[in-house]
């Protein structure tokens, strides 16, 4: 795999010189800002930017294991309250860059549950991980399989995207770095995509794992790096109070170089 270069590729050149519309992607509520957030400050004055965000939303429970974990890593009572503090948090980190905060939605893998005949109703109550598509984190959700029960999802969501693509110039979406599903139904997106697209470096998950390099082969891919503005980062990441404990629970907020894909 190539090591990044500092030299900014064309499309963002031309976006930071020039004030191109921006499009982000967000697979969660804080992954365009964990991956983005010194990049889209420096854009922020000349360019219109959008976060919008896909799956921001939960159900009711019963919740599997690995979802009441997450609600008590967040110090959260319930899925509803955590979400409604999230979105509330997104929107006011990004409006403090300069950016408009935009939510689809659609609910997040933890909490997405299979359709079920009414007569398995009352067994998924009792054992929930039978009710839910991703019933684990670690063997599901972290395994890089999207399950074939979002095929639905996937087409919506390929629909609803290009549908926006005469009100960008340019689109960062996430290269799936961890291999977290949302994650990678959110990089796709951006193989469709008409215009412009560059693939960001999943933040923190690329501190723990590598790009798939077929995906980066297969597309074309080369790194770059951006360090400008990371010192008025942190201050961005903290503005996710839910989400920052449990990311970083050493209470240090790693200070790493951006980095992006282009092809």
């Amino acid at each position: 795999m190539s090591a990044p270069t500092t030299t900014v590729p064309a499309p963002l050149r031309d976006a930071l010189d020039a004030g191109a519309r921006c499009l982000v992607l967000s697979p969660h509520l804080d992954d365009g800002v964990l991956s983005c957030g010194a990049l889209l400050a420096e854009l922020a004055p000349r360019s219109e930017i959008t976060v919008l965000t896909l799956f921001t939303e939960a159900t009711d429970g019963p919740h599997g294991r690995a979802a009441r974990s997450f609600l008590r890593q967040c110090a959260h009572p319930d899925a509803a309250t955590l979400f409604r503090a999230r979105r509330a948090e997104d929107h006011a980190v990004v409006a403090s860059l300069g950016a408009r905060a935009e939510h689809l939605g659609l609910t997040d893998a933890l909490f997405r549950r299979r359709e079920l005949p009414a007569a398995l109703d009352r067994v998924g109550a009792l054992v929930p991980e039978l009710a839910h598509r991703y019933p684990t984190f670690r063997f599901d959700i972290a395994r890089g399989r999207v399950s074939r029960g979002d095929r639905r999802l996937r087409a919506e969501l390929a629909t609803r995207i290009a549908a926006r693509a005469g009100e960008a110039d340019l689109l960062l979406c996430p290269l799936g770095v961890g291999r977290h599903v949302d994650h990678l139904v959110t990089r796709d997106l951006g193989l469709a995509w008409p215009g412009t697209v560059v693939w960001f470096s999943d933040f923190p998950y690329a501190l723990d794992h590598a790009p798939d390099p077929a995906f980066l082969r297969r597309e074309g891919l080369r790194p770059w790096s951006f360090d400008d503005g990371l010192d008025a980062k942190e201050a961005l990441v903290r503005g996710y109070a839910t989400q920052v404990d449990a990311l970083f629970p050493s209470g240090v907020v790693p200070r790493c170089a951006e980095t992006y894909w282009t092809r």
